[in-house]
């Protein structure tokens, strides 16, 4: 009796907000209300039992999502935080999947899809936090007067600082409360700022992510 082969063509994901005619480029502004970018995956070859796994892919982080287990086989959704979408502004993503066939098997990795993710009006570097982690500092090319800047705190609880206006192109201090980093204790908390013009109804724009255990 001749054995069934399984064959699979691991095609690259698809991220559903994205534009251009290969799907290949994400505007933030697109997503400015949602808590995640989906993520679809299918593939040649899917059958039912399969473990897949969407891992998102940037200048310093990897972010794998939750493992979902093919009931029928047909395309798949995987959540990606905006967070990590927002860490990736002005540069690129990598996105792909990974399918164990079974427990058994060894873990199959699919093509990638490279994600362009528009940059803003401002190159937004990450934030610093200062050795005694008593205050964050932000500075970043081009800043001019006109607009405000106020830093997130992405700990077990969301914490934002007071928001200032920026006077010159000296960087900007933000103190930190020591309750902040106690409860946080053991815990990686990303840190970032956003950019607003002041006065207006503009969206903001968020800088790149400070990763920091604590």
């Amino acid at each position: 009796m001749n054995a069934t082969v399984n064959v699979f063509n691991l095609v690259p994901p698809k991220v559903l907000k994205a534009y251009g005619i290969k799907g290949n480029r994400l505007n933030i502004n697109d997503i400015y209300w949602d808590k995640y970018v989906e993520v679809q995956t299918d593939y040649i070859g899917m059958l039912k039992g399969h473990a897949v796994r969407a891992r998102w892919v940037t200048r310093n982080h990897v972010y794998n999502s939750e493992i979902l287990t093919v009931e029928t086989p047909g395309p798949l959704m995987f959540k990606i935080p905006r967070l990590e979408v927002i860490d990736a502004i002005g540069g690129i993503a990598t996105v792909n999947y990974s399918v164990r066939p079974t427990p058994n098997e060894p873990l199959l990795i699919s093509k990638s899809l490279t994600l362009n993710v528009d940059q803003q009006m401002f190159d937004l570097s990450e934030p610093r936090l200062s050795a005694d982690r008593k205050n964050v500092t932000v500075k970043f090319l081009n800043m001019t007067p006109g607009y405000t800047v106020r830093v997130r705190w992405h700990g077990v609880v969301i914490r934002d600082t007071e928001t200032q206006p920026i006077q010159d192109t000296s960087s900007m201090a933000f103190d930190i409360p020591a309750s902040w980093i106690t409860e946080n204790a053991g815990k990686t908390v990303p840190i970032n700022y956003s950019v607003h013009r002041s006065g207006s109804n503009d969206n903001l724009m968020f800088s790149r992510l400070l990763r920091i255990t604590l």
